[in-house]
């Protein structure tokens, strides 16, 4: 799966803060970051987003009013090669 450096970026701020399974953050935290992108990179990175959560990489789940969010640790094996190939 080929992904942006905003959207690898999102997914090594998750495994960094050890947001696995059920403990989650808020969507919003995530994607705060876009708000200082152009509108085509943002678009970009909104459209692997929803393909993660569809693929399964991402849990989303409603909470207090708001979607938090976590990585799906059935794939972590598989995102880590994502990240890894990303970096060379």
């Amino acid at each position: 799966m080929e992904l942006s450096d905003e959207t690898v970026y999102i997914l090594k701020k998750l495994y960094n803060k050890k947001r696995i399974g059920y403990k989650h953050t808020e969507e919003k935290n995530c994607l705060r970051r876009l708000k200082n992108l152009p509108k085509e990179k943002r678009k970009l990175v909104m459209e692997e987003w929803e393909c993660l959560i569809k693929t399964g990489w991402i849990i989303r789940l409603m909470k207090t009013g708001e979607f938090h969010v976590s990585l799906n640790p059935r794939f972590l094996r598989e995102m880590m090669q994502v990240i890894e190939n990303e970096k060379r």
